[in-house]
């Protein structure tokens, strides 16, 4: 039923029909008194509702009596609905060879439970690559956090995963809501967005830093745009607030992908210098700028200062070492980054559509989508010519250029969108009336493509639930006897690829990201190489030195490269069960378990920074413990003992005996050492942690902050 209610309240009193004509000065009273809509339909002189002609006046509002089954109805056919579910649909596609809650694979190492995750993140020394005392990778934080709801970040971060469609179109639609488009157009756009081959290729080779930045980047870039408008657009809400959600946003991208961190960054501050400031917003704009360009560093820290100190983590990100392949141009061109889960080509259906929106539509507002555009280009120059060995080691290699293809993306959308919304000219109007249908269907088929070749190829690369493809998974038996004996294990790769030395376990989510020292890099490189030759001498030197690090299994890249180096090492080797795909592991007869106490004659050979002996007869006491905290107990013996740790000396270290400082020395040429005098005594090292302790104080305090400040409050709602 379709009714009217009046807009200027002089009518009769609410409640009561209308039995005649309004007086004369209707019209002047209401013009000076707040409107009063009735709930009750208009009625006409006669006492009979009015038509649907007698409603005309623009003083009336229509209203619809409408049941429950239609609000359903219209609520699954709203464009965000509908965008929601067709991406619903898609994701399960797409994703239909690997629904599971312990996805891993291609650049995700396996991720460690929840509480191992805070531990290391927590963590002021890392057991990998022989010790570091390097900060732990903020995208470990980030990771704990998603963990919380699910009481794992395995789970949560596959859920992410296996989600990232629809969530991605979700922020794509929401991000453009102040865009005067309709929502039809803008789900379309936000559908496109999702599907970008670089966001599929990202998913499909498990990079998580391309997955997190497509689902992030247009929210952080509506923010950015806010921000520089002085909070002054019309749903803009409160400026404070979408500051610091922006913050937030920023430096979860700069925990995993620091250059797109560097690209928003660069629009921020590009601009606040070449847009004026709206009236009365120059202190808003001056505020929210330091709060998106700042408070991210803070809430990184350490970080920061390791994408400063060690400049390849800008190009490569945060991710497990894989190979890299540079795409041509020509396929950068049409946004495909190459590798598994791309399609050739089918991306240059957003680069026509953009390039036909500039030149039949072009405007002044397409100014900011167009410097998008142009910094991602940058981005991919930079990327191409700089090639950087990885953080780990390895062979200098150039780094994935899907985030900023997702940049690219951005800005030609953003062309698009406002081409779509701007005013129509005569010509145009004449052309959609003579070619209507082949201009709507021209979306469709765009869409059509992006979906089909997602479906196609999304399903390919290594990421899969189970044992990940590509990485070492050691037979239960043996890694049940490494987690028991807190030793470690070192996994030899091809040549040119990295070296990894870790712990107790095989390499978890992260390892890669932390640096480790630049001598441990290379005497780790010259030891896998040694192995990988299978010479006899230069292997039994590589054994004994991989002992004295507490390497217990040594994993080779090839049945072949085994067999030489289990003969060459002689009877400091063993044979052991090979990993689930195939690779050869060496059992080490004899490793240090934590630290082994020297004595005269070896801990001299050891202050000379020569290598460990290989003569299986020649060595120490062993003493298990688990560094970077060391506390053994001595007995009487022989002055100028030497205890050495299994663990890289680095500036940090402190040792004590019977409560008495001692100065730390180094043991073969790179180990913690702490001499001992004859008597019996207790000998402790430890690693001070205060500095690290303060810092992460100061970064919760922070990050409850700015969370606080992101959430608005309900004045700002309210209005």
């Amino acid at each position: 039923m379709s009714g009217g209610l009046t807009a200027n309240g002089a009518g009769p009193a609410e409640g009561t029909p209308s039995s005649g004509p309004p007086p004369a000065d209707a019209g002047e009273a209401g013009s000076r008194t707040r409107p009063r809509p009735s709930p009750l339909p208009r009625r006409s002189d006669s006492g009979e509702p009015l038509t649907a002609t007698e409603t005309s006046d623009p003083s009336i509002l229509p209203l619809d009596d409408v049941g429950i089954g239609t609000r359903i109805r219209r609520f699954l056919l709203a464009p965000p609905a509908l965008l929601t579910m067709v991406m619903t649909v898609l994701a399960v596609l797409v994703n239909r060879h690997r629904l599971a809650l312990d996805l891993a694979g291609g650049r995700l190492l396996p991720m460690e439970t929840l509480g191992q995750t805070w531990s290391s993140y927590l963590a002021s020394w890392h057991p990998v690559g022989g010790g570091s005392a390097a900060p732990a990778p903020a995208a470990l934080a980030v990771a704990g956090i998603l963990g919380l709801p699910f009481g794992s970040p395995g789970a949560a971060v596959s859920l992410l995963l296996l989600t990232a469609l629809p969530l991605a179109g979700l922020s794509a639609y929401w991000a453009t809501r102040a865009v005067p488009v309709s929502r039809k157009r803008r789900a379309v756009a936000a559908a496109a967005y999702a599907l970008l081959p670089p966001a599929i290729a990202g998913l499909a080779q498990g990079r998580l830093d391309v997955v997190l930045a497509h689902l992030l980047l247009p929210l952080v870039l509506a923010g950015a745009v806010t921000v520089l408008r002085g909070g002054t657009g019309r749903r803009s809400g409160g400026w404070l607030s979408t500051a610091a959600a922006t913050a937030l946003g920023l430096a979860v991208i700069g925990a995993f992908a620091p250059l797109l961190h560097l690209l928003v960054v660069a629009v921020m501050l590009i601009g606040f210098v070449m847009f004026p400031a709206p009236p009365n917003a120059t202190w808003r704009r001056a505020v929210g700028l330091f709060a998106v360009v700042l408070l991210p560093l803070g809430l990184l820290m350490p970080w920061p200062a390791v994408v400063l100190q060690r400049p390849t983590v800008l190009v490569h990100g945060v991710g497990a070492v894989v190979a890299e392949r540079w795409p041509s141009w020509g396929q950068l061109l049409a946004l495909d980054p190459g590798g598994a889960g791309a399609v050739p080509w089918v991306g240059a259906v957003v680069v026509l559509a953009a390039l036909a929106a500039v030149a039949l539509r072009p405007s002044k507002a397409m100014l900011p989508g167009l410097g998008l555009a142009l910094l991602g280009v940058g981005a991919l120059v930079l990327l191409a010519k700089l090639p950087m060995r990885p953080l780990v080691g390895g062979d200098p290699r150039p780094g994935f250029p899907g985030t900023p293809l997702l940049f690219i993306g951005c800005g030609l959308l953003w062309i698009v969108l406002l081409a779509v919304g701007t005013a129509e000219p005569a010509w145009w109007t004449q052309l959609r009336t003579r070619w209507g249908k082949p201009l709507s269907a021209t979306p469709w088929i765009g869409l059509a493509a992006l979906s089909s070749a997602a479906v196609i190829t999304g399903a390919s690369g290594p990421l899969a639930g189970g044992q990940p493809a590509g990485l070492p998974v050691l037979a239960p038996s043996l890694t049940a006897e490494l987690a028991r004996s807190n030793t470690s294990v070192l996994v030899v790769g091809s040549a040119g690829e990295p070296v990894r030395l870790t712990r107790a376990r095989t390499a978890r989510f992260g390892d890669d990201d932390i640096a480790p020292l630049r001598a441990s890099g290379a005497r780790l490189e010259r030891v896998a190489a040694a192995l990988r030759a299978g010479q006899p001498g230069e292997t039994s030197a590589a054994i004994a030195d991989a002992a004295s690090a507490g390497v217990q299994f040594v994993v080779l890249p090839t049945p072949a490269q085994g067999a030489r180096a289990l003969a060459a090492a002689g009877a400091l080797a063993r044979s052991a069960p090979p990993t689930a795909d195939g690779r050869p592991v060496l059992r080490v007869v004899r490793p240090v378990p934590g630290a082994e106490l020297l004595g005269p004659a070896l801990a001299a050979q050891a202050r000379t920074g020569a290598a460990p002996p290989i003569e299986p007869g020649v060595s120490g006491v062993l003493a298990p413990t688990q560094p970077p905290r060391v506390a053994v107990r001595v007995a009487s013996g022989a002055d100028g003992r030497l205890l050495v740790v299994a663990a890289n000396d680095e500036p940090g270290w402190h040792a004590s005996v019977d409560g008495h400082p001692v100065q730390v020395v180094r043991g073969w040429g790179h180990q913690v050492a702490i001499p001992v005098r004859g008597s019996s005594a207790e000998v402790r090292v430890t690693r001070s942690d205060v500095s690290r302790t303060a810092l992460l104080l100061a970064e919760a305090a922070l990050l409850l902050f700015v969370a606080g400040t992101a959430l608005p409050s309900r004045r700002r709602q309210n209005r």
